[in-house]
């Protein structure tokens, strides 16, 4: 069973043109020019019930806009939405009761009670959702539990971190159980202890209440740690659509090496980087032995590592080559 399909998926918007030069500001005032910026083009996939999917690219690559349109919040300009069985932009209530929408640091909380206690919001999304009061206590428990929020709860929210607030908009987002989660950014600006936390939470949410979870992020650790699956846009259109570990095909074969040195490397070492008493290389594989036999005749060398390269290293050559396995994109 699908959560959601997408077929031809296109949205497109008017951006405001300003003029160049001393008088393009007053030139614009008189005379607005506009562009058309397509945010998606053709976009085609489909999402199967209990998915933890994860969508990357960079800023303007359509992230945002897909989020909002599967939750409804935006109108297509063509192709076809069904996301639970339903048409998002007709926001039937059996729809708006089954999906929550999550972005990073703009939460409900955020924007009604910001000098109350997210408690007393709680209440008012359990009046809003009809929730029985017994079963609302039984979720409130098992959320809080599960993000370690039972003492923030009680605290106004402008008194909460960055990282305390995010996990309370997490549990307001969350109270009525959605069987598709989309998160737009869910851990910008979060230390790397609040990110493992939220990681930890969102494995065991999509686990233990079978919901699908759609994540964007600008971090690819995010994807790294959450999503199997991945999903890359760029400049609208729908790159590549499978599992991470074939991202690689069709790159370098490299490996990570990591030299650790009893002070600090060499100045002598040439195209490495130097972090601390640390160096590091991309290698081929090819190369690999020659490197290791030069860097191991250095006495001072305690140990070496060798690993695959960063999840975020190969995105970022993935963009620098504009392919994927092969396949060329430019934007066009």
């Amino acid at each position: 069973m699908y959560s959601i399909e997408v077929n031809r998926l296109c949205k497109s918007y008017r951006k405001e043109e300003k003029g160049q030069g001393r008088f393009g500001g007053l030139r614009f005032f008189f005379r607005r020019k506009y562009r058309e910026v397509q945010a998606l083009r053709d976009v085609t996939f489909s999402v199967e019930r209990g998915e933890m999917v994860g969508v990357i690219g960079p800023n303007g690559a359509g992230k945002t806009t897909l989020l909002k349109i599967l939750s409804g919040v935006l109108y297509p300009d063509g192709g076809s939405v069904s996301v639970l069985g339903s048409v998002p932009t007709k926001r039937e209530k059996k729809f708006l009761r089954s999906i929550t929408y999550f972005t990073g640091q703009r939460g409900f909380l955020s924007l009604t009670i910001w000098d109350l206690p997210p408690v007393d919001g709680y209440e008012l999304i359990r009046h809003i959702y009809g929730i029985p009061e017994r079963e609302f206590r039984k979720r409130l428990k098992y959320l809080a539990e599960l993000l370690d929020v039972e003492d923030l709860i009680r605290t106004p929210l402008r008194k909460l971190s960055l990282g305390e607030r995010t996990k309370v908009e997490l549990v307001a987002a969350l109270l009525h159980f959605p069987d598709l989660v989309l998160l737009d950014e869910p851990t910008i600006g979060l230390d790397i202890v609040s990110q493992k936390r939220l990681w930890e939470f969102f494995r065991l949410y999509n686990v233990e209440r079978r919901a699908t979870l759609l994540i964007t992020s600008h971090y690819t650790r995010d994807i790294e740690e959450l999503g199997r699956r991945v999903l890359i846009l760029h400049r609208g259109r729908l790159l590549y659509d499978g599992d991470r570990k074939y991202l690689v095909k069709g790159l370098p074969d490299r490996k990570l090496v990591k030299v650790i040195f009893r002070d600090s490397p060499p100045p002598s070492l040439r195209g490495w980087r130097i972090e601390g008493d640390t160096a590091v290389k991309q290698v081929e594989k090819s190369r690999l032995s020659d490197e290791l036999r030069l860097i191991s005749t250095d006495s001072s060398v305690i140990d070496i590592t060798i690993e695959d390269p960063p999840f975020e290293d190969v995105i970022r050559e993935i963009f620098t080559r504009g392919e994927i396995n092969g396949k060329v994109f430019n934007g066009s």
